[in-house]
């Protein structure tokens, strides 16, 4: 773990983590300068001394007071700096990564698991780098000086100080497995706990409804009190673990002490030697007594890194960045097998074709494999055998920001984000200019809408625009399709749940945006697909009928069933 986070820092990062280390020694070994220059003048004063012959010494540790004041102020920016950074790597390199995975990985991670990851344990490897890296390599740095000077005293009584230090490493190397393993409970217990609560939160509506039905309650609670026990244990055990770790440095200590008083006695030693080695010894422990709370953090770390490399290092999407760019933009699918994992839903052999500049509609009833279609298309899974080709070459060979640049999508349930109308719709063209935005929004039906408010194309629509009206979000939607400006369109019939009036002018703003383009229409109202070039007929993912509206009906087969449970004729 320690090389692999090393590596995600950048070398601003892994420079500021060196300079804060070594200015938190000098910063630490300036107080024991100061502690040496006291008990100095002290034994100068009890040998009668001048006052003059010390201002030397005074002189010294009012340097050393500001050197130790640029040392912190220094180390202390640093450490903050490479924490950030590394912070800031990693974000980038989540977001990054989170665009490429496919569908499945989303449905096999929690959302309330990687919501986790994004903040605590991101924010762990930020404590861990800037607060305990920097500290702990500063801490090590001193005890080595430490160990070094005190030698040149007193190598026999230098080494009694250390004999203690091998076993307490030892005992805590051995237990540290278990410890992790109680770690590893409790952050499990915590997930589950935090992936329940959002469930929960996002389903109080339906939970108000049916208050009779405590069962979520229950099992909330359970989980609340799972995650409290294996806390406490936790606690428990790290509490006797660092309780003992403590005990066997205190003894080398100990050891320290009588040894070195036994010297003294027997004139071996001078008092003031022994003074300093019983006083400075203690920064030579430091590091090892404050490995209480580096190994906290190492062990909240090693898990963090675990859930973070799940994101990190997992497999995305195979991308051909130098691929084949297609000239043309007709669609087929050949001989496609595809399965969910967890799902008897199944394609086997699937062959259809799609020209360009022409609208297909694909209907049947739910979990037919309509969406399935489009997201094989966009790759958002990939096909376990066949191919996909778009203009005659396999999608897989097309750079995967290519392939998405050529298609739009207006979904019935649309995304939008807490910002304005114009960032929103900008969302379809990166860096779009204002006079583009306008043009969309007109084609799309909304500009006199956006208009009408106090702040026009600057007025924030708050959660998934959750201040407009469901027909007002889905132009919104439109209009980022127009300012896409892509060839191919993917479209899901979203009117069924709007006005009369926003049903109109959507249908106006796809008439327009569907001109030209090659189209797939997700069918849920077979009136609205009537006049599509192709109609293709799914039932629990096998294509049962393909042609137009006309023909389907005349073959009195599954398209007609469905025709007539819908309009009853």
């Amino acid at each position: 773990m320690f090389r692999e986070m090393l590596k995600l820092l950048t070398k601003i990062g892994k420079r500021d983590l060196i300079i804060s280390s070594v200015f938190f020694a000098l910063y630490g070994l300036s107080s024991i300068a100061m502690i040496v220059i006291v008990f100095s003048i002290l034994f100068q004063i009890f040998d009668g001394t001048s006052l003059a012959s010390l201002y030397k010494y005074f002189i010294a540790i009012g340097l050393l007071v500001v050197f130790k004041g640029i040392c912190n102020m220094v180390a202390d920016m640093k450490k903050h700096s490479a924490g950030f950074d590394i912070v800031q790597q990693i974000r980038e390199r989540m977001i990054i990564k989170l665009k490429k995975f496919s569908l499945g990985f989303y449905t096999n991670e929690r959302i309330g698991e990687i919501n986790t990851i994004l903040h605590k344990d991101v924010d762990n490897m930020s404590l861990v780098v800037g607060h305990m890296w920097s500290r702990m390599f500063g801490d090590f740095l001193i005890c080595a000086v430490v160990f070094v000077g005190l030698a040149s005293i007193d190598f026999k009584l230098d080494i009694m100080m250390a004999v203690s230090v091998p076993i307490a490493l030892i005992f805590l190397c051995l237990t540290i497995k278990q410890s992790e393993r109680i770690e590893n409970q409790n952050n499990s217990a915590l997930l589950d706990m935090v992936s329940l609560f959002v469930e929960y939160v996002r389903g109080i509506p339906v939970l108000k409804s049916f208050s009779n039905n405590k069962s979520l309650d229950n099992e909330l609670m359970n989980k609340t009190k799972k995650f409290g026990e294996t806390s406490k244990a936790a606690s428990r055990f790290k509490a006797k673990q660092l309780s003992i770790f403590g005990f066997l440095l205190d003894i080398g200590y100990l050891v320290l002490l009588i040894a070195g008083a036994i010297l003294v006695i027997k004139g071996s030693l001078d008092v003031l030697h022994f003074i300093i080695f019983a006083v400075i010894s203690k920064e030579f422990y430091k590091p090892f007594a404050s490995m209480e709370q580096h190994y906290m953090y190492y062990v909240s770390a090693v898990d963090s890194y675990e859930r973070l490399s799940r994101i990190l290092y997992a497999d995305v999407i195979s991308d051909k960045v130098n691929g084949i760019v297609p000239k043309d933009n007709d669609i087929a699918f050949e001989n496609i097998d595809f399965s969910y994992k967890k799902d008897e839903f199944k394609m086997e052999k699937l062959n259809f074709s799609i020209a360009e500049k022409t609208m297909t509609a694909l209907v049947g009833e739910s979990g037919s494999g309509k969406t399935t279609i489009t997201n094989l298309l966009l790759r958002f899974y990939d096909v376990h055998k066949g191919k996909i080709t778009l203009g005659g070459t396999d999608i897989r060979d097309i750079p995967y920001d290519e392939l998405l640049d050529r298609i739009s999508i207006v979904m019935q349930n649309v995304q939008l984000f807490d910002n304005t109308i114009e960032e929103n719709i900008r969302v379809g063209k990166k860096g779009a200019t204002k006079e583009e935005i306008i043009e969309a929004a007109k084609k799309a039906r909304i500009h006199d809408f956006i208009m009408s408010l106090p702040k026009g194309y600057e007025t924030d629509i708050g959660e998934n625009g959750g201040l407009l009206s469901g027909g007002q979000r889905q132009r919104i939607s439109i209009a980022r399709a127009f300012l896409k400006d892509a060839p191919i369109l993917i479209l899901d019939e979203m009117t069924s749940n709007v006005d009369p009036v926003n049903e109109s002018l959507i249908q106006d703003a796809i008439t327009e945006l569907a001109k030209n383009r090659t189209v797939l229409v997700v069918a849920h109202h077979l009136k609205t697909i009537q006049k599509a070039d192709q109609i293709l007929v799914f039932q629990k993912g096998n294509l049962l009928e393909k042609g137009k509206h006309g023909e389907l009906l005349e073959k009195d087969g599954y398209y007609t069933k469905l025709w007539k449970a819908q309009y009853g004729v």
